[in-house]
Parts: C-alpha cells; sequence; structure tokens
C-alpha cells in the first residue's frame, strides 16, 4: 500500500512539473507573439493615417476652384 501512495505522489510532483514548463513556454510565446502584434498594428494605424490625410486631400482638391490643401495644417481651406 506505501508504494502506491509513494506512487500517486511521484504522479503529482511530475504532473506539477509539467504543468509549470507548459506554464513558462506559454508565457514566453505570448510575450513573443505580443511583440509581432504590437508592431503590426502600429504599422496598420500608420497605413490608415496616411489613407485618410490622402482622402482628405484627393477630396478637398476635388471640390474645385476656391479650395486648396494646406500642408502645414492637414486642412482643407477656402480661398474666398
Amino acid at each position: 500500500m506505501k508504494f502506491l501512495k509513494k506512487s500517486k505522489a511521484q504522479s503529482l510532483v511530475e504532473y506539477a512539473l509539467i504543468l509549470a514548463l507548459v506554464t513558462v513556454i506559454a508565457i514566453t510565446a505570448l510575450q513573443f507573439l505580443g511583440q509581432k502584434v504590437n508592431t503590426a498594428v502600429e504599422g496598420v494605424g500608420e497605413d490608415v493615417q496616411t489613407a485618410t490625410e490622402n482622402a482628405a486631400k484627393t477630396y478637398c482638391e476635388g471640390l474645385g476652384e476656391g479650395y486648396s490643401w494646406n500642408e502645414s495644417t492637414g486642412k482643407c481651406e477656402s480661398s474666398n
């Protein structure tokens, strides 16, 4: 009977060690992927900002005479 208790205790310790190893691997993977995701999101944000600015400039220029795009302010201005 003592052998059975010792075997269960040994199995419990082995499971705990496996769980700890899996936890360390998961944390490491999440940290690595988190940096990659952050970089990707920043890139997408910059692309969206550029596209928005270009669309506003194109719209302003499409309004016709009397409107011009001010590069320094990033706004469409009326010359009237």
